[in-house]
């Protein structure tokens, strides 16, 4: 095969081509990676940035000292001098180390800068405490030349970076104009370039939000100076961030601290456990731990260190919060000791309340009383053998037994109720005399001792209530004898008036008259006399028959008597002693026969008209009525009198009682009482109707006697 001259040409055209295209590529891209290096360490707009911060503090200081030096209030800590130009030192001290420390170099301003930060440092003591006016004056004038000197720094930097940023674009479009040039043959390599340049914006902006993160981490530290000592570290235990407060445990400042090993600054990060977790706390995990040490003086100190994790631009790092807790830590040794003390008294004391316990259980044990405790559920906890030989629980417990059986096995007693079948928790306290068998009984108690045991106690109380019993039938007994010598002398004063007035008026009648009284009047006023003695012997029988009827002994005698002839009897003797009562009468023509005790039925109605005529005033006016119907015979005795109010006639026959109305007048409250009594005896009532100022009308009942009644009495 031949090659022409042309071949040749377009050849070596091509080649020459190719190379130049090989050559300006080569150029290109080393231009590109020159542009994508200044890109990545390009740290001017950073540097603006701090330089400003720091002109920010050193006004906001310069303002601060001059409100100190017009004497003004400064209220807010975070406005107070010393921590403004605490502010101001950190920000100095950014300016002053790496690559800013490097560019304030170049430009001329280091120097000035460690002056600044030199006085700031030594004014800072000054500046904590009260600073006077002057003192104040001067800090305040360096402040200000301080902050005219940052501001002149930052519009050099500004036209510096305008400049560098003109000069950089320029070079940027030549590169970019040459890539254009060669794009339309080598569509490959202008795709490379595309890409490479792609990925250096990229490595651009990850630069950039990992200086804004320095940045925000750097604010972090500062704002957050506190007791506590902070310390932030790398995966290799590298030092990143240094606080004050670590600077006052350890006495190491930041810019001794920031960059080193962290097993190198102290020996608390050289202990296995410490370097463990730290470790730890960049692999994820969190940790707390303390570590107790012995100072330079000699003196112990405990330190807390809390480690965790932290996540910065896709960099695990570890934070930790170190703080000194030794008092709390000497209180908690303190608190250990007192704790093991508590222990062995806690020991000795449970020793002593077991073999006290045991003495109980003896003492219980050898009891006479039964004795129980169950819990707060009614779960058995201990019963000596008294309980268990309780008749109801031998017969119906077995060994599992619990409160609400227990009480179940007295239910059927005499004296339970309801709740020993309904008992269940939480149990109340109760307690029962309970008769378990003949002639035996129990008291039944159940208490609680502490809101959580139940003690239940079972005592032989039957000596007791034999005593009991029979001091309750003597004092019935006694009661009764009382009640009957009470009653006889009520009946004697009340029942005896009358005869005794009747032997009064004759014997001053015979005493008055003397010689002048005739022969009829003697004996008609010794008959009277007579009549009266009479009359006192029955009412002495009578009172001995109410006594008797007191005590349940009295014997009934009846016999047929005229009950109309009776009652007129009474009434014409009653009224000898109250001649001023008007006595009428509405009695049948014919005798009314009734079959009684004429002595028990005398005193019933010469109680019902006595008390009429008591009751109605001066002039009363009594009305008797007798009355035949059927098998009985009825007498009632009305009057006009006083009355007795509605709702105290159901107790107007009970002994003792006198109506309200009653008062001022003489009485014992016994006579009604006697009075219904008798007419029990008989089978009969006494009924009465009552108002108020209106009178009352009393009546009773009594058996008609018939032929056989009559031959009886005869």
């Amino acid at each position: 095969m031949r090659f022409s001259f042309h071949h040749y040409k377009t050849a070596l055209v091509t080649l020459v081509a190719t190379a130049s295209l090989v050559v300006c590529l080569g150029f290109t891209v080393a231009r590109l990676f020159e542009m994508e290096h200044e890109f990545r360490n390009d740290r001017s707009v950073a540097a603006i940035w701090f330089v400003t911060q720091a002109q920010f503090e050193a006004v906001v200081l310069a303002e601060t000292l001059a409100r100190v030096d017009a004497n003004e209030g400064i209220g807010a800590p975070e406005q107070q001098p010393g921590f403004r130009a605490n502010i101001l030192i950190s920000r100095l001290s950014v300016l002053l180390e790496g690559r800013q420390g490097k560019l304030m170099d170049d430009m001329g301003i280091a120097g000035d800068l460690k002056k600044a930060y030199l006085q700031l440092t030594l004014a800072e003591p000054l500046l904590q405490n009260d600073i006077d006016a002057s003192a104040a004056a001067l800090l305040r004038e360096q402040a200000m030349q301080l902050a005219y000197r940052l501001r002149d720094v930052a519009n050099e930097m500004v036209a510096l970076s305008h400049g560098q940023a003109a000069s950089k674009r320029s070079s940027y479009l030549q590169v970019i104009f040459e890539g254009i040039a060669f794009l339309i043959g080598i569509v490959l390599s202008a795709a490379f370039l595309l890409v490479r340049l792609f990925k250096g914006v990229q490595e651009a902006s990850q630069a950039k939000q990992l200086l804004k993160q320095e940045q925000e981490l750097s604010d972090l530290v500062i704002n957050n100076i506190s007791n506590q000592g902070i310390i932030m570290f790398d995966s290799q235990l590298r030092c990143l961030l240094w606080n004050p407060g670590m600077e006052g445990l350890l006495n190491l400042k930041p810019d001794q601290a920031i960059g080193q090993r962290m097993e190198n600054l102290d020996r608390l990060f050289s202990k296995p456990e410490v370097v463990d977790a730290l470790t730890r706390a960049t692999e994820g995990a969190s940790s707390i731990l303390e570590h107790e040490a012995v100072t330079s003086e000699g003196h112990e100190r405990c330190l807390e260190v809390n480690s965790f994790p932290i996540y910065m631009a896709d960099r695990k790092l570890g934070i930790a919060f170190i703080r000194d807790v030794t008092e709390q830590w000497l209180a908690r040794k303190q608190a250990e000791r007192q704790n093991f003390d508590l222990e062995i008294k806690v020991l000795q004391r449970t020793a002593a309340l077991r073999q006290a316990e045991r003495r109980l259980i003896a003492a219980i044990n050898s009891a006479s009383e039964g004795f129980a405790a169950f819990d707060w559920t009614g779960k058995l906890l201990f019963a000596n053998e008294q309980i268990w030989a309780a008749a109801p629980v031998s017969l119906w417990c077995n060994e599992d037994m619990s409160l609400p059986v227990f009480l179940r096995c007295f239910a059927m007693c005499e004296g339970a109720d309801l709740r020993l079948l309904k008992a269940s928790a939480p149990f109340e306290e109760i307690e029962y005399d309970l008769l378990v068998r003949k002639d035996t009984w129990h008291r039944l108690s159940l208490t609680k001792a502490d809101g959580a045991t139940i003690f239940v106690r079972l005592t032989d109380i039957s000596a007791y209530k034999q005593a009991a019993k029979a001091l309750e039938s003597a004092l019935e007994r006694e009661r009764e004898t009382t009640n009957a010598y009470r009653s006889f002398v009520s009946m004697v004063s009340h029942q005896f008036r009358t005869p005794l007035a009747i032997l009064d008026s004759s014997a001053q009648r015979i005493l008055r008259r003397g010689a002048a009284l005739t022969q009829d009047e003697l004996v008609t006023r010794v008959q009277k006399i007579r009549n009266a003695g009479t009359r006192l012997t029955r009412l002495v029988d009578s009172v001995l028959n109410a006594a008797k009827l007191d005590a349940g002994t009295i014997e009934l005698n009846p016999a047929s008597y005229d009950l109309t002839h009776l009652v007129m009897d009474i009434c014409e003797r009653q009224r000898e002693v109250s001649s001023q009562a008007d006595i009428r009468f509405d009695v049948p023509d014919v005798p009314v026969r009734v079959y009684c005790d004429g002595m028990l039925i005398e005193q019933v109605v010469v109680n019902l008209l006595s008390n009429a005529i008591k009751y109605s005033g001066v002039a009363p006016v009594v009305e008797i009525k007798i009355w035949m119907d059927g098998s009985r015979a009825y007498c009632s005795v009305r009057d006009w009198g006083i009355g007795i109010p509605a709702k105290e006639l159901p107790k107007i026959f009970e002994r003792f009682y006198r109506a309200s109305t009653a008062s001022g007048i003489a009485g014992t409250g016994i006579g009604l009482n006697f009075a219904q009594r008798i007419m029990h005896l008989h089978g009969g009532e006494i009924h009465v109707e009552s108002y108020e100022a209106a009178g009352s009308l009393f009546t009773f009942d009594l058996p008609i006697a018939n032929a056989d009644q009559a031959q009886q009495a005869a």
